[in-house]
């Protein structure tokens, strides 16, 4: 999945299929209550089903997708009822997720359970009703054998730039569904994917987030999810998710509709040969060395040929990060090798350019949608939506990543903005893959 940021912020026809009566499928499984909820000293919770045209030999299955430390044993004791034991919580308001499959249906429940008294917090929700929808469908461009769909839940909407409002709260979500080629968000259940795999019906925990805007643009405040379910159904979305220990419980109804940004609609314009130079931005206003101290997080991406120059294609970056918020410096490397490895053989030095070839670093510009592209840096502590206060294109210069043989590189940048701003780094340390 190609790492892409908004600058100013990400700023949504359902698909009907018909047949005849004659060609529908049978739909044997049909679970009563797909929502459990449980108590914080545990209990056993039922799942009652019906069976229509059950077919000899086939059986009803179980299987937990999360939240197995929740659970004790699941047990059938007769057609119609499966009984889930749920243990004690000590701790936050937890959740667990069950599939119930009979041959090739299969249903999901949410298992709910209470804090305990040793939770971080006592239960209550934070509720809230969106009031507007925003966003776009990328199709598949960023998870092969998925769709993926980036949008905000908010109170305020964005203006015609794409812009939040001040004092605004906005829910932002970076969801991957299965492939229908439709720019309506598919009903269905998505789950919290920590290791963003960008599989069907996840949610994607390093992008999503809560943006809360205020008077000021120093103000913003960016909060990252520890967890999230997402119901979609028609024209509804009741997402839950866990921040700092508490629970949010949003509900929108309206549209489901999201902006087509596919490369077939002239979404992305991911090219950098054409000239972007009088696209290219930058709010730096003098020269700005880059300084990653304490804690912080270094990451490599493998984007496989993404150029198309026949080597590999990686994305690195390097940004302040402590206690879950990202904040201060952050520096993007977009670059290509002169190997086709896809384990992070990426040591050298990378010419600056907008021609994507071997040994190069593509350069930064902005594509339709004022979408960061390529290299740059940028400063989180508020500026925009998506919580931007300084970022500049990098234009031109050089980048070597040095690999000193002890499971750490040296990175060092001497590089130019657009506004001829020289951005410097100079760092030492591990570099995970992402």
């Amino acid at each position: 999945m190609k790492r892409i940021f908004s600058i100013l912020a990400i700023g949504l026809v359902m698909l009907f299929a018909s047949c005849d009566k004659e060609q529908q499928a049978v739909q044997h499984l049909f679970v009563t209550d797909t929502v459990l909820e449980a108590g914080a000293n545990g209990e056993t919770v039922t799942v009652s089903y019906n069976l229509v045209s059950p077919v000899d030999g086939e059986v009803v299955k179980t299987k937990v997708v999360s939240g197995e430390d929740m659970l004790g044993n699941i047990t059938q004791p007769a057609t119609g009822v499966i009984r889930i034991e749920v243990k004690a919580n000590s701790g936050a308001k937890r959740e667990a997720i069950i599939e119930v499959s009979y041959i090739n249906e299969t249903t999901s429940v949410i298992i709910e359970q209470a804090a305990g008294n040793g939770g971080n917090n006592s239960g209550e929700e934070v509720k809230f009703t969106a009031l507007c929808l925003d966003g776009y469908y990328y199709g598949e461009k960023y998870g092969e054998g998925a769709d993926r769909y980036a949008f905000f839940l908010s109170d305020q909407g964005l203006n015609n730039s794409g812009q939040a409002y001040t004092n605004g709260t906005y829910y932002y979500i970076d969801a991957f569904a299965p492939v229908t080629g439709s720019t309506t968000l598919p009903n269905g259940i998505y789950y919290f994917d920590s290791k963003n795999t960008g599989a069907p019906n996840t949610i994607n925990s390093e992008n999503s987030q809560l943006i809360l805007t205020a008077d000021s643009v120093e103000d913003i405040q960016i909060k990252y999810l520890d967890n999230a379910t997402m119901v979609v159904s028609d024209n509804k979305i009741v997402l839950e998710v866990v921040i700092d220990g508490t629970t949010h419980k949003v509900t929108y109804t309206g549209g489901l509709e999201l902006e087509d940004a596919t490369e077939e609609n002239g979404g992305g314009n991911d090219d950098p040969v054409g000239g972007q130079d009088g696209e290219a931005q930058s709010t730096l206003e003098q020269d700005h060395h880059v300084t990653f101290e304490g804690e912080h997080r270094a990451k490599w991406l493998y984007e496989g040929d993404y150029w198309q120059t026949g080597y590999s294609n990686y994305t690195i970056y390097i940004m302040n990060k402590a206690g879950g918020v990202v904040y201060g410096d952050t520096l993007q490397f977009d670059i290509i090798t002169d190997n086709t490895s896809k384990d992070g053989k990426f040591a050298g030095k990378y010419k600056i350019s907008n021609t994507p070839g071997k040994m190069v670093m593509v350069a930064g510009f902005t594509n339709n949608y004022a979408q960061a592209v390529g290299s740059w840096y940028y400063e989180y502590g508020g500026g925009s939506a998506s919580g931007y206060k300084n970022y500049a294109m990098i234009k031109s210069g050089e980048a070597e990543f040095i690999d000193n043989g002890d499971g750490t590189h040296t990175v060092t940048l001497d590089a130019y903005d657009f506004k001829g701003n020289n951005i410097t780094c100079n760092w030492t340390g591990v570099i995970e893959e992402d």
